[in-house]
């Protein structure tokens, strides 16, 4: 076998594994913009919760805890973009948002995202660089081409990146 063809094998088994590594980034970047308001309860939910407990209002921008006072009872309103919902529908949405960041943070880490290279050649090389690249290489999930510095990383390697994320960016 010529060094050209060893070359280009090797190109192609980073093309394929780089594939697998985009594809769970788009995967991870899709669901975070899909369940970011979840996020964003899931951020407010211990203040939501405190308010609750103490029968105070209280305003977190786009939860708010409203409290009515009557006769014989108080009663605790949450009002979620201005819509009322009921304290049982906001604690599942909390279930569901603790839920989301439990398989983001497990599924979405640099180290997750490597799982594909496990066992590659330069295996820390290439983790250093999706580390330095990720906000870039999220690019690729709207069909565009990031600019990346792929100096450090030997060229089989640095081309089977850039053909992956070529296919990638022509099929979006």
């Amino acid at each position: 076998m010529r060094s050209y063809d060893v070359i280009e094998v090797l190109t192609e088994e980073y093309r394929s594994r780089f594939v697998k590594v985009m594809q769970q980034i788009c995967r991870c970047k899709s669901e975070y913009e899909r369940n970011r308001e979840l996020m964003k309860i899931l951020a407010v939910s211990n203040e939501v919760a405190e308010c609750i407990k103490q029968k105070r209002p209280c305003d977190l921008g786009f939860v708010k805890v409203k409290v009515i006072r009557k006769l014989l009872n108080t009663q605790v309103v949450i009002m979620l973009n201005n819509e009322e919902i009921t304290i049982d529908s906001f604690n599942k949405l909390i279930a569901s948002a603790k839920f989301f960041k439990e398989w983001y943070d497990n599924d979405c880490s640099v180290d997750s995202y490597m799982q594909p290279l496990i066992g590659a050649d330069h295996y820390d090389l290439i983790k250093e660089f999706l580390t330095k690249s990720l906000e870039k290489l999220q690019y690729v999930c709207e069909g565009r081409t990031p600019s990346l510095n792929l100096g450090d990383l030997p060229v089989y390697v640095s081309n089977g990146i850039t053909r992956a994320i070529n296919d990638l960016v022509k099929k979006t």
